[in-house]
């Protein structure tokens, strides 16, 4: 889209408001919603402050406008340096928050010439990215010094950060657990619901490339088993849509398109999703949710959002983006994590064979969801301060 080109580079029909602005960027959904979650907090204690939230991606961008909060929302600049100058001097923020892991030198330097304050929120590091710095040491530093202060989700990014220059880095529960409770459109529930009314629904949600081809195989072993299994697959990238039906065809099991025509699910076992914004319309319909990212080596995606329905969490080797939350939940028994495919299996049988105790980890994970969104939302109030 034309307009979204345009305001990347900084071309902008959208005026800025009189009075003190703040600026939020995140970049993709997950940072987006925790640049919503800050903004919400700044909003109540200061509401005569004016919210520019930019993010990068389309999708981000949709979810956002369809809110219909009272803030602004743009396109994040691209970070060239001219891109960068006219996105400041148009917009003239008087503080700036980013979001996660978003190191972008030009706009840093360009911040710091102008004596505007730059604050990073639920800070995460990567050994990836860590050791990507690193190998700049010179450059780097000079960029991570330009950070006023960094309040980072886990002790692993808080060393990682100091060691590339930042000299304020404290680290902060994890704000993801004050995301909001996912959309459900009840019609469509309703309609779905009747016809996978005796189904055991599995959903696997952020999916990444060889995660499909796992829960084909655990589909092969587990419907001899289990004969009213039926898969949900929700991809985290929803270009790989033809990648995905293809390799399902390959293995003639029968599946439906999200988007199929006045949608009708028969003997299909499989169902794909290929539209935006209805995860808490699957989750709602789901016994169990599978981590994407979490059984090919991606890190894991944000475990937090199940919370708020009845399905029990289950994740694979990889959750080191979200290392504490991963070892919150397993200490707490409020989820699981196995390390291969037989152990998959042999976990999903248990949990769709045991009612009991899927019911209790589910329950297990709302309660200590909700607590430390208390706890995390009294620590925001007053970091915002």
């Amino acid at each position: 889209k034309l307009s979204s080109i345009l305001e990347k580079f900084s071309f902008f029909q959208k005026v800025r408001p009189s009075g003190n602005l703040i600026w939020i960027n995140g970049v993709s959904i997950g940072e987006a919603k925790t640049a919503l979650t800050i903004a919400d907090v700044i909003k109540k204690s200061k509401p005569q402050s004016n919210i520019l939230i930019s993010t990068s991606t389309i999708t981000s961008y949709k979810l956002i406008s369809k809110m219909n909060k009272d803030f602004l929302i743009v396109y994040s600049p691209l970070d060239i340096n001219f891109v960068v100058k006219r996105f400041i001097s148009h917009w003239k923020p008087e503080s700036t928050i980013f979001i996660e892991s978003e190191i972008w030198p030009n706009i840093f330097l360009n911040l710091k010439k102008k004596s505007i304050g730059l604050k990073i929120f639920n800070g995460r590091m990567s050994e990836r990215s860590f050791i990507n710095w690193k190998k700049f040491d010179f450059f780097s530093r000079k960029i991570f010094q330009l950070i006023d202060e960094c309040f980072v989700q886990d002790q692993q990014s808080m060393d990682r950060f100091k060691e590339l220059g930042v000299k304020k880095v404290k680290k902060i529960k994890n704000l993801k657990f004050l995301s909001e409770t996912l959309n459900v459109n009840e019609k469509n529930f309703k309609s779905l619901k009747k016809q996978l009314s005796n189904m055991k629904v599995v959903t696997l949600f952020s999916s990444h490339e060889g995660e499909e081809n796992l829960l084909l195989n655990c589909y092969k072993i587990l419907s001899r088993k289990i004969d009213n299994i039926f898969f949900i697959i929700i991809p985290r990238h929803i270009n790989r849509i033809n990648k995905i039906t293809q390799e399902i065809k390959k293995e003639k099991v029968p599946y439906k398109l999200r988007t199929a025509k006045n949608l009708k699910i028969t003997n299909e076992k499989f169902l794909i999703v290929n539209t935006f914004g209805e995860l808490g319309l699957f989750f709602k319909l789901s016994h169990i949710a599978l981590i994407g990212g979490s059984f090919s080596n991606y890190g894991g995606h944000n475990p937090i959002e199940t919370s708020h329905f009845e399905c029990s969490l289950v994740f694979g080797p990889y959750m080191d983006n979200f290392n504490d939350i991963k070892n919150i939940i397993l200490k707490n028994g409020a989820g699981f994590q196995v390390k291969d495919l037989n152990h998959l299996i042999k976990k999903i049988e248990q949990l769709l064979k045991n009612k009991k105790l899927n019911s209790t980890t589910h329950k297990k994970f709302r309660y200590l969801c909700k607590q430390k969104s208390k706890e995390t939302e009294i620590m925001l109030k007053k970091l915002l301060k």
